[in-house]
C-alpha cells in the first residue's frame, strides 16, 4: 500500500536554488529587507546586498580559482553576516556545496577527512577559526587547498570576500543557470555527509530539484500565525547543519524573515537561547535534542519567551514527556517534529492537530510517498495502523534521491531501482498519511531466549524520564558476548547539579531502584544505568557506538557489536 501526501503538489522544479530563492519563488517583499543582523553588532545585510554580493562572488570563484560547476566548495565559517553571500556566491557559480559545521568539539582532522571525502576545491573558513582550517589543509595528501576568509584582517595573509568582490563586476547573465527539469534533477548542488552518529559517514548527493523540493514541504506546512514583515528567526546552531541552512539560508529568504546570528556561540546552550528571544522579540526557534533536554529544566519567565510562536526539532527523535516539558516553558506552544535523514532531507512534519496526534512524527510532507514493509520477509504491508507497522520507505515524486558519493554498496543496500529509499526506522502511517515512528530498527532491542522479542528503546527512554533527577536518557541493546544476547542498557545524565561525582553514585542508586520498580519482564534494565556528566555526540546527535564501548569497557570487555 502506497501512501502519498495529503497536502498539494507543488510544480516539479526546473531552475537551480539561487534563482529560485531569489527570482522564481520568493514573495514579493523590498529588496532594501533586512535579511540577517548579527547580535551584538550594527551589522546587517539586506535582500538586495546578499544578491548583488554574492554575484560578485561567484564571479570572482570563477576568475580567480578556476572553480566550474559541480566542483565542490567547503565552507566552514561562523555564523558571521558574510556567511549566507559565501554560501549563494558558490552557489551562483554553479558549485557544489559541502557545509562543515563549527562546533566546540572540532578538531583539524575531522575537516581534513571532510574535505577528502569530497575533494572539495576549495575551503572557505573565517579568522576565527583559521588555524584549524591551514591545519586541515596540511594534513590532505598531496594537495594544496585554497582559503578565502569570510572577513578580513591586517595581518591574514588568504583573500577575503570583501577583497574579492570590491573590484568585481557582474551580469545578470553571467551566473550558472538551470533551465530544464531535467538538469535540475541531474545537478548535484550539495554534498551533505551523515551524522556517523551509528556507523561511518556516507557522503550523500543532493540535487537542486531535491533542495527545492525540499524547501517547498517545508513552506507548505510553516504555522498559519506566521507573520513575514514582523517575524524575526534565530540561528542557535551552526549554520553549517544542512537542516539549518534550509531553514535559515532558504526559507527565511523566500519568506522575508530577518535571521539573527550569533557568531561568538557555535552552540547556544538554553540560558543563551532565552536571553536571545527576549532581546531580539525571536518568534521561530529551532531546537535541537540536546538544547530541548536544556530548556526542559531551565527556570524562566514567561516574558522572555512569550514572543514564540513556532518551535521546531529534529535530528533525533524525543519523546512525549521531554517534548511536553519544553512546550510548558513557552506559554505551551507546541514542540513541534521534523522527521527526515541525510538521505531524504526531509519525510514529514507536524504542523496541525492532525498531524501532532500523539506518537505521530508528523504528516507526510508534499511530494512525499511512503510504504511499509515487513523487515524479515521484505514484503509489502498491506493496510495501515500499528497492526501494519514495518519499515518505513519513501521516495520524493518531485526529485530522484541521488544517493551516496561514490559508494556503490551503500547506495544497493539503501536505494532500490524504483527510488525507495530505506529508512532504517521501524513505524506505520494512518489513513491520514501521518507517520508514526516507533524506533529505530537498529535501536528495536530484541531481548529473551529462543528467537527473543523487540523492545522499543524509545520506550524506555520515556519511563525513566518521569524520574526527577533525570535530564537525558538514551537506552541502548548492548550485546553480552557470552550468551549473544542485547541487554538493554540506560545511559543517564541527570539534572541540575546532580551530575556532579559525590552525587553521582546516590543518584545511579535511585535510577536503578524507579526502573526496577517501572520496568519489569522483557523491558527490565538487565544491562543497567549509568550516569553520565554529558552524552558522546556527533554533531547534535548521540554517539551510540561510543556509549556501547563505554557499556562493553565497564565489563571488562574489548568487543564492539554495533
Amino acid at each position: 500500500m502506497i501512501f502519498r501526501s495529503r497536502l498539494p503538489l507543488p510544480p516539479v522544479p526546473q531552475c537551480d536554488v539561487f534563482n529560485f530563492i531569489f527570482h522564481h519563488s520568493r514573495r514579493d517583499y523590498p529588496r532594501n529587507r533586512v535579511l540577517y543582523s548579527v547580535d551584538g553588532t550594527d551589522e546587517q545585510l539586506t535582500l538586495a546586498e546578499l544578491e548583488a554580493q554574492s554575484r560578485r562572488l561567484a564571479r570572482a570563484l570563477r576568475s580567480h580559482y578556476g572553480i566550474k560547476p559541480q566542483d565542490a566548495v567547503a565552507i566552514f565559517a561562523r555564523d558571521k553576516i558574510q556567511y549566507p553571500i559565501a554560501f549563494f556566491g558558490a552557489l551562483a557559480a554553479g558549485a557544489t556545496i559541502a557545509l562543515i559545521p563549527v562546533q566546540a568539539s572540532t578538531v583539524a582532522s575531522d575537516v581534513a577527512r571532510h574535505l577528502q571525502q569530497i575533494n572539495a576545491q576549495l575551503l572557505i573558513t573565517d579568522t576565527d577559526v583559521l588555524s584549524l582550517a591551514e591545519a586541515a589543509s596540511a594534513m590532505l595528501d598531496g594537495q594544496v587547498m585554497p582559503l578565502v576568509t569570510l572577513d578580513d584582517t591586517s595581518n591574514c595573509q588568504y583573500p577575503s570576500l570583501a577583497t574579492l568582490t570590491t573590484n568585481t563586476t557582474y551580469c545578470y547573465e553571467d551566473i550558472f543557470n538551470l533551465d530544464t527539469p531535467e538538469a535540475a534533477d541531474s545537478h548535484t548542488g550539495f554534498i551533505n555527509r551523515t551524522s556517523g552518529s551509528t556507523g561511518n559517514m556516507k557522503c550523500v548527493l543532493v540535487s537542486h530539484a531535491h533542495f527545492i523540493a525540499t524547501l517547498e514541504g517545508t513552506r507548505a506546512t510553516i504555522p498559519a500565525n506566521t507573520s513575514p514583515d514582523t517575524d524575526t528567526w534565530l540561528s542557535p546552531l551552526s549554520l553549517g547543519f544542512f537542516i539549518n541552512a534550509k531553514l535559515n539560508m532558504g526559507l527565511n529568504i523566500l519568506l522575508g524573515i530577518r535571521v539573527i546570528l550569533v557568531p561568538s556561540k557555535p552552540d547556544l546552550d538554553a540560558a543563551s537561547t532565552v536571553e536571545l528571544i527576549a532581546r531580539h522579540r525571536i518568534t521561530f526557534l529551532f531546537v535541537t535534542p540536546p538544547l530541548a533536554a536544556q530548556l526542559a529544566h531551565v527556570e524562566t519567565s514567561s516574558s522572555k519567551t512569550k514572543s514564540i510562536k513556532w518551535l521546531l526539532s529534529a535530528g533525533a527523535p524525543i519523546h512525549e514527556n521531554l517534548r511536553t516539558a519544553v512546550s510548558r516553558r513557552f506559554h505551551d506552544i507546541p514542540l513541534s517534529l521534523e522527521l527526515g535523514t541525510a538521505e531524504t532531507m526531509l519525510i514529514s512534519m507536524q504542523f496541525d492537530e492532525d498531524s501532532r496526534a500523539p506518537g505521530s512524527t508528523g504528516t507526510l510532507v508534499s511530494g512525499t510517498e511512503a510504504k511499509v514493509v515487513n523487515p524479515e520477509t521484505k514484503l509489502e504491508q498491506r493496510g495501515w495502523g500499528p497492526q501494519h507497522a514495518g519499515e518505513l520507505l519513501v521516495r520524493n515524486c518531485l526529485a530522484r534521491y541521488r544517493g551516496y558519493q561514490n559508494n556503490d554498496a551503500a547506495n544497493a543496500a539503501a536505494f532500490d531501482a524504483e527510488g525507495w529509499f530505506h529508512t532504517g526506522d521501524f513505524g506505520y502511517l494512518d489513513e491520514k498519511g501521518n507517520v508514526y515512528v516507533l524506533d529505530r530498527i537498529k535501536e528495536l532491542i530484541k531481548t529473551g531466549g529462543g528467537y527473543g522479542v523487540h523492545v522499543s528503546a524509545a520506550e524506555l527512554e520515556e519511563v525513566l524520564f518521569m524520574h526527577q533527577a533525570v535530564g537525558s536518557v538514551v537506552v541502548l541493546g548492548v550485546r553480552e558476548e557470552g550468551s549473544q544476547r542485547d541487554l538493554p542498557t540506560a545511559f543517564v545524565v541527570p539534572k541540575g547539579d546532580d551530575w556532579e561525582k559525590q552525587k553521582m553514585g546516590e543518584v545511579q542508586e535511585a535510577i536503578e531502584r524507579f526502573a526496577e520498580e517501572k520496568l519489569t519482564g522483557l523491558q527490565k534494565l538487565t544491562g543497567g544505568v549509568y550516569c553520565l556528566s554529558e552524552l558522546p555526540r556527533k554533531g547534535f546527535k548521540v554517539n551510540r557506538s561510543a556509549l556501547r564501548e563505554l557499556a562493553k569497557m565497564q565489563r571488562g570487555c574489548t568487543t564492539i557489536t554495533s
